[in-house]
This record gives structure tokens, sequence and C-alpha cells, in this order.
């Protein structure tokens, strides 16, 4: 039991890791349209988008043709990370 519990927090960092590295694919999706309309992007979409809609519901994060809800979107993925681990 004592090895499950000290992998733990390493399994929660690497899923906050991963999901990070999607967003980033994601914003790099967002420059080569062809990538982004094909399978490997409508799913990396789905997987962002969620979250993205939901920070630009309760967040104006828009500046004519520039959002940065995926930067917010970092910012918060960091911070949550910070408050699990203290519960940890």
């Amino acid at each position: 039991m004592d090895r499950i519990l000290s992998g733990l927090p390493l399994a929660i960092s690497s899923l906050f890791e991963l999901y990070e590295f999607i967003i980033f694919i994601y914003c790099i999706m967002s420059f080569i349209p062809a990538l982004a309309n094909s399978a490997f992007g409508r799913i990396i979409a789905s997987a962002v988008n969620p979250f993205l809609n939901l920070i630009r519901r309760f967040i104006p994060t828009s500046i004519g043709f520039l959002d940065f809800s995926p930067i917010v979107a970092l910012i918060l993925i960091r911070l949550l990370q910070k408050v699990v681990f203290l519960i940890i």
C-alpha cells in the first residue's frame, strides 16, 4: 500500500503535465489549419475545448483575433496542481 501512495504524486503530476502538453499541441495546431481539421486535430480539440469553453464562459479572454484562454488554462492547471499536492 505504501508503494502505491508513494507513486501517486508522480502519477498525478504526469497527468497534469500530459494535459498541459495537449493544450500546447492544440495551440500549435491553430496555426496549421490542415492539421487542426484532421482526425488527430479533432481528438485534441475534443480533449481541450470543454475546459477552454468553460474558461471562455467566465473570463473574457479574447482580444480581437487573439484568444488567451489556453494561457489562462495553463495557469489554472498549475494552480490546481499545487492545491492537489498541498492536500496530498
